[in-house]
């Protein structure tokens, strides 16, 4: 199965970098303006058993994305889960790990089946693996603008 897998080393503790990531108000400004994608509904703090709906067009077919939080471990892991969406299996694990040195590394870990049929023709994990960088270029950007340097 594919993966991806990104890290961010922010000068800050891990339950501060744990907060910023399930807090939906600042989860939410991570999506790039330019993603088309619309909020449907995400509560205010995730935990186990959230949810997060999504309306999208995503490699030009829209499609309603639904995500649960499988799995949450303050202030070490975040799992999150599409249980309705473009693929086939996606899998996003959010982990914050302290660096022994007061900052934390916030590492992200996706799992992800391209979609199947005429689709899996479009989105390719080449495509998927191009997208999901430039995603987390716009995340981590974000991120070290409001995790910035510890006062």
């Amino acid at each position: 199965m594919p993966e991806f897998e990104t890290r961010l080393t922010l000068p800050q503790p891990r339950d501060k970098v744990f907060d910023f990531l399930v807090r939906t108000e600042y989860l939410l400004q991570l999506i790039p303006p330019d993603s088309q994608m619309k909020v449907v509904s995400v509560p205010e703090i995730l935990q186990t058993g959230s949810r997060l709906e999504f309306e999208a067009t995503a490699f030009g077919q829209s499609v309603k994305i639904v995500h649960e939080i499988t799995d949450c471990v303050t202030p070490h892991r975040l799992t999150e889960m599409q249980i309705q969406g473009l693929f086939k299996r996606w899998q996003h694990v959010h982990l914050v790990e302290d660096d022994g040195e007061g900052r934390s590394v916030a590492i992200d870990r996706i799992e992800f089946e391209p979609p199947t049929g005429l689709l899996g023709f479009i989105v390719t994990r080449q495509r998927i693996v191009a997208y999901l960088e430039s995603l987390f270029a716009h995340r981590h950007q974000l991120m070290r603008k409001v995790l910035g340097p510890a006062p």
